[in-house]
C-alpha cells in the first residue's frame, strides 16, 4: 500500500498553493483580530468574512516588520487611526504554507481607501442609533441600589467565567451573602443574541425579585463579541427596568450592549468584585454612621444628665417655697371661712321670710298667667272646627251645583241632543256615511233616522 508522511503531504500541499497560488491577489476582508509584537516589529491578525452576522471564512493573516512600519504609516496619515478590530480593509497579498502552522496570508499592502469595516460601521450606525431615539443612556439613569445582593445572572452554565463570578462571591472574604439566580443562555455564536434577550425577558417577568441583572461570560476572540453588537439587544438592556451589569471579558473592546449597559465591568470576576465592594463600602458606612452615633449619643447623654441635675435642683428649690406659700394661704382661708360662717349665723330671721313671701307671690302670679292662657287655648279649640265645618259646608255646595249643570241630562234640557251610531256618539261628519241608521238622543226620547246625505264644513262657515 503506497501512503504519505505527514511531512510529504504538508510539502505536497505547499508545492501545489505556490505553484497554483503564485501571484499576489488583492482582498477584502475584515480584521477580527489584531496583534502588534513590539519586539518583533511583526503584526498578526485574524481575517473573517462575514454573511450576515454568520462568519463564513476565516483565516490568519501576517505583517512582516519589513512591511509593517510602511504600511502602518501610510494607513495612519491617510485613515487618522490605526489598524484595529472590526475594520473591513482591502489587502494585496500572497497565499503562503508553512508545515507547522498551516495555511496564512503574507499582507504586503492595504488600501487606505477601505477604513471601518462592517463591524466597527454597524456598531456606529447602532449606537447613533440608539442616540437618536434618545434611550443610550437611559439604563445608566437606573440608580443602584447601595447594597446589591439579589441578582439575576444571564451566562451559559458551562462558561469559565460563570464559574469564576460565583465562586468570587461565594467566598468573598468578608462573608457577604448574595443570592444568585442563573438564567441560561448562549453568549457567543448566532444565536446569542435572541438567546440573551429571551433571558432578559423571563429576568423581566420576575424583577421584583431582583436587584441588578448581570450579563457575564468568558474570553474569547474579538468575533465572538459581535452578538454584543445587536441593536434589538441594546434596546432591550437600555429599556430594562432593573440595573443592567456587563461582565464580558475583553478590556479593549467595548460592545454597545457595555454602551447601553448600567455600568461595565470589564470581566465576569471584575463584576463579582465590584458587588463584593459595594456592599463593603456600605459596611464601613454603617460603621462610621455606627461610631459617629454612638458619640453623638454619649454627648447628649451627658448634657442631658446635667440638665436633668439642674432641673432636679430647681424643682427641689420652688417646691419648698411653693408650699410655704401654700401653707399661709390656706391658714388665711381657714380664718375667712370661720369669720364669714359667724357672720352668717348671726343674721335675722327675718330675712328668710322676706324671701319665702316674694317667691309666694311669684309662683301665684306664674300660676294665674298659665291659667289664662289655658283658657284662651281651650276656647279657640271650640270655636275654630265649627268655623271650619262652616267654610267646608258651603265650599261642597258649590261643587254640587256646577255637578249639577255638567249632567247630561240636564244638557238635554237645554235644548241639546246627541246622536249615535251603532251605539257610539258621533262627533264628525267622517264617521257616518249614506243609507247609515242613526239614532238621535233627547230629554224625552229618541229618534232614529236614515241618512240621506252627509255636508260637511266649508272654509266660509262659522
Amino acid at each position: 500500500m503506497d501512503y504519505l508522511t505527514l511531512k510529504e503531504l504538508s510539502n505536497l500541499i505547499k508545492i501545489t498553493i505556490q505553484s497554483g497560488l503564485s501571484h499576489d491577489y488583492w482582498v477584502i476582508a475584515e480584521i477580527a483580530k489584531i496583534s502588534c509584537h513590539h519586539n518583533s516589529g511583526h503584526c498578526y491578525i485574524d481575517l473573517v468574512e462575514k454573511r450576515g452576522d454568520a462568519v463564513i471564512a476565516q483565516m490568519r493573516a501576517t505583517i512582516w516588520a519589513r512591511n509593517y512600519r510602511q504600511i502602518i504609516l501610510r494607513f495612519q496619515s491617510i485613515t487618522g487611526q490605526d489598524l484595529k478590530s472590526g475594520m473591513k480593509i482591502l489587502m494585496l497579498a500572497r497565499i503562503t504554507y508553512h508545515e507547522l502552522y498551516g495555511l496564512s496570508a503574507n499582507i504586503t499592502d492595504i488600501d487606505p481607501g477601505y477604513t471601518l469595516g462592517e463591524m466597527a460601521l454597524k456598531k456606529r450606525q447602532v449606537i447613533d442609533r440608539l442616540v437618536k431615539e434618545g434611550i443610550i443612556d437611559l439604563n445608566k439613569k437606573i440608580p443602584l441600589p447601595p447594597v446589591i445582593q439579589k441578582l439575576a445572572v444571564i451566562s451559559s452554565l458551562s462558561a469559565a467565567g460563570y464559574g469564576d463570578f460565583v465562586n468570587r462571591l461565594d467566598t468573598n472574604p468578608h462573608g457577604y451573602r448574595f443570592t444568585h439566580m442563573l438564567f441560561q443562555a448562549y453568549v457567543q455564536g448566532e444565536l446569542a443574541d435572541q438567546s440573551i434577550r429571551s433571558a432578559l425577558k423571563h429576568c423581566k417577568r420576575q424583577k421584583g425579585a431582583f436587584d441588578v441583572v448581570v450579563i457575564i461570560r468568558g474570553g474569547g476572540s474579538t468575533v465572538d463579541l459581535h452578538c454584543f453588537d445587536s441593536y434589538p439587544l441594546a434596546r432591550d438592556i437600555a429599556l430594562f427596568p432593573l440595573p443592567v451589569l456587563t461582565g464580558i471579558g475583553h478590556e479593549r473592546d467595548e460592545t454597545v450592549t457595555d454602551r447601553v449597559a448600567n455600568k461595565r465591568l470589564i470581566t465576569p470576576t471584575a463584576a463579582a468584585d465590584f458587588l463584593i465592594a459595594r456592599a463593603r463600602l456600605f459596611e464601613e458606612r454603617v460603621d462610621v454612621l455606627s461610631h459617629k452615633l454612638a458619640a453623638r449619643t454619649d454627648n447628649m447623654l451627658d448634657g442631658w444628665k446635667e440638665t436633668m441635675k439642674n432641673l432636679k435642683e430647681r424643682l427641689e428649690r420652688q417646691s419648698i417655697q411653693f408650699l410655704r406659700a401654700s401653707s399661709v394661704l390656706l391658714r388665711k382661708s381657714i380664718y375667712l371661712l370661720h369669720t364669714q360662717a359667724f357672720s352668717s349665723l348671726r343674721m335675722p330671721s327675718v330675712n328668710i321670710k322676706a324671701v319665702e313671701e316674694r317667691l309666694r307671690g311669684a309662683l301665684n302670679i306664674s300660676v294665674n298667667n298659665k291659667y289664662r292662657e289655658i283658657s284662651d287655648f281651650a276656647r279657640i279649640a271650640i270655636i275654630h272646627p265649627r268655623h271650619m265645618l262652616s267654610m267646608e259646608s258651603r265650599i261642597m255646595e258649590k261643587l254640587q251645583a256646577k255637578v249639577s249643570l255638567l249632567d247630561p241630562v240636564n244638557v238635554l234640557k237645554r235644548g241639546y241632543s246627541i246622536t249615535y251610531l251603532r251605539g257610539k256618539a258621533i262627533r264628525d261628519t267622517a264617521s257616518v256615511k249614506k243609507d247609515d241608521i242613526i239614532n238621535t238622543r233627547l230629554f224625552d226620547g229618541s229618534i232614529t233616522s236614515i241618512v240621506e246625505s252627509i255636508k260637511e264644513k266649508t272654509e266660509n262657515e262659522e
